[in-house]
């Protein structure tokens, strides 16, 4: 690995990026897979983040974005998309650390997708909004309270 070899991986992640916004670990595989080697990957990656062009919280919010209202999902399943968004776990660490409670985001799931009726339409179809906030990653005492405070909210 040699300097020439760091600045042209660095070229060419600059091209690929753009104006888009990408997570250091999906530039590094990028990068990797256009035949840079490792050690030399990791190095562009990491002149890339320390200059600012990779920013993996920014990438982070991208990926937080599309998963709110009715596709909100457990802080446990957001977690994961973002490492497979290529989001270092540290970084992904502090972005969930940031979140709403699961309680407060599933209750926010409940009335994203069934509005806010009447409270005695809603008794009855207790498990079926169980069993979207369980698809959705959230346990069952999570769903079971959220459910409590989604009906306090009904009128």
């Amino acid at each position: 690995m040699n300097d020439n070899e760091i600045k042209e991986a660095v070229t060419c992640a600059i091209r690929h990026i753009g104006t888009g916004v990408y997570s250091s670990g999906k530039i590094q595989i990028y990068l990797m897979n256009k035949g840079y080697d490792e050690s030399v990957s990791i190095a562009a990656v990491k002149e890339l983040v320390n200059t600012g062009y990779i920013d993996d919280r920014r990438a982070s919010r991208k990926v937080l974005a599309v998963r709110t209202g009715k596709k909100q999902e457990s802080r446990q399943y957001i977690f994961q998309r973002l490492l497979e968004a290529g989001i270092p776990s540290d970084c992904a660490d502090d972005v969930i650390a940031e979140l709403e409670s699961d309680v407060d985001t599933c209750t926010q799931l409940f009335i994203a997708n069934f509005g806010t009726g009447s409270k005695t339409d809603y008794y009855d179809r207790e498990e079926e909004f169980i069993k979207l906030a369980q698809l959705r990653g959230y346990g069952v005492e999570t769903s079971r309270t959220a459910f409590r405070m989604f009906l306090d909210s009904a009128s």
